[in-house]
């Protein structure tokens, strides 16, 4: 990391990652404390993997000491994926703020542009990849994530969505498996 204008660019990507990670958990604190209302199992689900997916993207960020000849154009393109991530933890943190709304429909309410928010981060993510020639599994994992994440979005079956996040875990489990190897 010679370069410092490396340094400046993962210091901007680092701060975007660190508040949606820092607003999500906040929102599973007061969930943890009793502060708030309870949101929908499948919401809940999703919370808590989208926890999980925070610490296994932020694990595999190195890629960025990778650049040398940052241009404006790279740089906006380097943070669209993280602001994409950041906009769709916030909204899936929104928890229901009276009794009046069932649970289910609030996360129903706010599911299909969450997933689009992750579909894009995802399709980013294989972008990226492209990009930078280095094609693997785990970009081609992606790429069957973001058509999951699309299809969970046009959906406005709640049981599609039950089903969902299950298969939700076993595709970023699979996916962190693989960035492992």
């Amino acid at each position: 990391m010679d370069n410092p204008t490396t340094l400046l660019v993962a210091i901007m990507y680092v701060t975007i990652i660190s508040i949606g990670l820092s607003n999500l958990l906040m929102t599973l604190s007061e969930l943890a404390g009793g502060r708030a209302n309870s949101p929908d199992r499948v919401h809940l689900s999703w919370l808590i993997l989208l926890l999980f997916a925070y610490l296994s993207y932020f694990w595999q960020t190195t890629v960025i000491l990778d650049v040398d000849n940052w241009r404006f154009i790279s740089f906006i393109a380097f943070l669209i994926g993280p602001i994409c991530l950041l906009f769709a933890t916030n909204l899936l943190t929104v928890l229901p703020e009276t009794e009046d709304v069932s649970p289910t429909e609030h996360y129903m309410k706010h599911s299909n542009r969450f997933f689009l928010l992750m579909c894009a981060f995802y399709a980013w993510l294989v972008g990226l990849d492209f990009v930078a020639g280095s094609l693997s599994a785990q970009t081609w994992l992606a790429g069957v994530i973001a058509i999951f994440l699309l299809v969970l979005m046009a959906s406005d079956s709640y049981r599609v969505h039950k089903i969902g996040a299950p298969a939700g875990w076993v595709l970023l489990l699979a996916s962190t498996a693989l960035s492992a190897v």
